[in-house]
C-alpha cells in the first residue's frame, strides 16, 4: 500500500525539491553521467520514494488527494527531502565536524528523519479495540 493513490514522484517532483532548495547537478558532481540533470532527478526521485515509505511507515494508511491533510503530508514530504539534499551537500563539502579540541563529529543523516513522528503526530489515525460481553458475569 503506498502514501498517496499516485506515485509519490509525481506527488511531489523532483522540479518540486529543486524549486525549494536551489540545487543544481552542479552541486553534486555527475562525472559519468551523460545528462548530469537527468542524474540529479533520478537522484532526487529516489530520496522522494525513501522519505514517502518512512513518512507511509508511521502513518501506516495511503493518503487520499480528496482528504483534509493531503497537502500538509505533501509539504512534509518535500521539506524532508529538502532536508536530506541539505545533509548531502553538507556531506559533500564538510563530512567531519569538529567540536572543540577533542570531540569530532560525522554528520548523522538519521536526523533528517528523527522529527518525522512529531510531525505526523496530528495526521495519526488510531484505532481503539473495545471488547463487548452481553453475558452475565459468573464465577468459577
Amino acid at each position: 500500500m503506498p502514501l498517496f493513490e499516485k506515485p509519490a514522484t509525481e506527488v511531489v517532483t523532483p522540479r518540486d525539491v529543486r524549486d525549494l532548495t536551489g540545487v543544481s547537478a552542479e552541486y553534486f558532481r555527475f562525472p559519468n553521467a551523460a545528462d548530469p540533470e537527468a542524474a540529479l532527478d533520478d537522484l532526487l526521485s529516489t530520496w522522494i520514494e525513501r522519505i514517502a515509505s518512512h513518512i507511509h511507515a508511521r502513518l501506516k494508511r495511503t493518503v487520499l488527494e480528496t482528504d483534509d491533510d493531503y497537502l500538509a503530508i505533501q509539504d512534509i514530504l518535500v521539506r524532508t527531502v529538502a532536508k536530506v539534499v541539505a545533509v548531502a551537500q553538507q556531506q559533500r563539502s564538510s563530512p567531519i565536524i569538529q567540536i572543540d579540541d577533542f570531540a569530532v563529529s560525522i554528520l548523522n543523516t538519521s536526523d533528517v528523519t528523527k522529527d518525522l513522528g512529531t510531525e505526523l503526530r496530528p495526521f495519526m489515525k488510531r484505532s481503539i479495540d473495545v471488547f463487548l460481553s452481553s453475558d452475565d458475569f459468573v464465577e468459577a
